[in-house]
């Protein structure tokens, strides 16, 4: 009975009934292809979008002009004026520093230890242990107080020289004396 089916077939209907035939064949060889192709496609875009957020984040957080720096390159005397007084530091090569603060309130002379915190996208953080800190005067308190604490600065490249940032957003930096 199927002989004479066949044989009354159109052409077309013909392929068409090979074609179902080797539907099955077809579907099991087309799978893994295409299961690969789909993770090959899946892993692009994930790579894809690790890339923008990488570089979305650094765009975002990083800050014109911060450098990485070596402990040699930021050794040395650096000076910070402000409105009501100065600060000068000393880094030293062996990890100490020397802080001097005067003000018209104040008058501070301190010791302590420093290092480098390197970052990923942006740039080194000279970090002052044990620091002092000396709040600014504002109208409702014009006696500034003083206070000990980690004082993290990123370095900058300003003049062609490195300068540690106090306040970034204030412009306040510890400028290179010599």
């Amino acid at each position: 009975m199927r002989g004479r089916k066949e044989h009354q077939m159109s052409p077309i209907q013909k392929i068409r009934l090979k074609l179902k035939s080797l539907l099955p064949w077809r579907r099991t060889m087309l799978r893994p292809l295409l299961l690969k192709r789909a993770i090959a496609a899946t892993l692009q875009g994930v790579l894809l979008g690790a890339a923008l957020t990488l570089v979305g984040c650094s765009g975002g957080s990083e800050e014109e002009g911060r450098i990485r720096v070596t402990p040699a390159q930021i050794v040395g005397a650096y000076e910070l004026k402000l409105d009501q007084g100065a600060e000068r530091l000393e880094l030293k090569a062996d990890g100490t520093y020397t802080q001097d603060t005067v003000s018209q309130t104040h008058s501070v002379h301190h010791t302590g230890q420093w290092h480098i915190r390197k970052h990923f996208f942006d740039g080194s953080e000279v970090i002052l242990l044990d620091a002092a800190i000396i709040s600014s005067a504002t109208p409702s308190n014009q006696n500034p107080q003083v206070g000990f604490g980690e004082l993290p600065m990123y370095a900058h490249e300003r003049s062609g020289r490195v300068a540690l940032a106090r306040n970034e957003v204030a412009d306040w930096y510890y400028e290179r004396t010599h």
